[in-house]
């Protein structure tokens, strides 16, 4: 399994939530550690959704295959 500590602390500015950036870093991290294809099943978290994640998603296909899950 692999997973990526978020902490929020309250501070005025501080983002609450994951980005877009946070997750694509932590696919290519996995990939490059199991050295092999990644399958995905995503709900439509909106992070998820984003046009510069789904044009990750779009140019990583040799490696990376999401299933997004009906709204």
């Amino acid at each position: 399994m692999f997973y990526s500590f978020h902490v929020y602390h309250g501070r005025k500015g501080e983002k609450k939530g994951l980005t877009w950036q946070d997750y694509r870093d932590l696919l290519i991290r996995a990939h490059i550690q199991l050295g092999g294809p990644i399958v995905l099943v995503w709900d439509n978290l909106r992070a998820h959704l984003m046009p510069p994640m789904q044009e990750f998603v779009q140019a990583s296909k040799d490696w990376l295959t999401v299933f997004q899950l009906p709204s």
